[in-house]
């Protein structure tokens, strides 16, 4: 098990990492070799473990570790190419701390960081791929969060103009679909379509024909126009003044 820093190793541990980030285009210092060996040695510990889990657990505790250094790198980082750096946003995408693994990657699009050589993908590619599995994951055994719904959906918006495959832009868009359709399924149904559109196979048609027959059905008729009024008949001007008969004149009558 990781040793936990204490707060003065941490104090130090930051103001360390913030001088040599802010050095870093000298060329590889002090505090970034040291990290880079303790990296290693994280990689074969993690190499011991069989288990997936395990793997996962293990990282939990690993990447405190580095967590001074991801700051400094954030806030003060001219955007050097960095492995470290894409390994640890990686890493916090495996154990489910999705809002640290954008920060790193928006922070290394920007600059156009690339992930290590032994990574086929554009790093926009492993983002959208690796956060719709995990998400995918996490949702199938009823632990994600609702922060973390939020989060797959910023990390579909900051990869959305990103050159990728089609299937990792369906595979994305079917999990935020799928994610937010028990509170917003008209915005699934728009998901689920984007997901079809970029890959037929994306396993997405039954959702769409479901949610497009529940919206129908959930569709609030239109109110009847209430009838027109029926309006007065015009009565002619001569009719409304009928004179009243004279009943002086019929009273002579009567006495004659």
């Amino acid at each position: 098990m990781t040793k936990k820093l204490t707060p003065a190793q941490r104090h130090r541990q930051a103001a360390l990492a913030q001088k040599e980030v802010t050095n870093i285009t000298a060329g590889p210092n002090q505090a970034y070799r040291m990290l880079q060996l303790k990296l290693r040695e994280d990689k074969q510990a993690l190499k011991s473990k069989q288990s997936i889990q395990a793997k996962i657990e293990l990282k939990r505790e690993l990447v405190g570790h580095y967590d001074e250094w991801i700051n400094a790198t954030l806030n003060a980082g001219k955007g050097d190419q960095d492995n470290l750096l894409t390994t640890l946003m990686l890493w916090h995408i495996d154990i489910g701390g999705f809002e640290r693994a954008l920060d790193i990657a928006e922070y290394a699009m920007k600059h156009k960081i690339t992930m290590p050589d032994a990574h086929q993908r554009t790093l926009a590619t492993v983002v959208a791929e690796e956060i719709a599995e995990t998400a995918k994951k996490l949702a199938t055994s009823d632990e994600i969060t609702d922060e973390q719904i939020a989060q797959v959906l910023r990390a579909s918006n900051i990869t959305a103009e990103a050159d990728m495959p089609d299937q990792v832009r369906a595979k994305l868009a079917r999990q935020v679909g799928e994610l937010t359709e028990p509170t917003n399924p008209v915005f699934a149904l728009d998901n689920f379509q984007t997901a079809l559109k970029f890959d037929e196979n994306s396993g997405v048609k039954g959702s769409i024909k479901r949610l497009e027959k529940q919206l129908k059905e959930q569709k609030v008729p239109e109110p009847e126009l209430a009838p027109e009024p029926i309006k007065e008949k015009a009565v002619p001007e001569e009719e409304k003044a009928v004179p009243e008969p004279d009943l002086s004149e019929q009273s002579d009558e009567n006495n004659s």
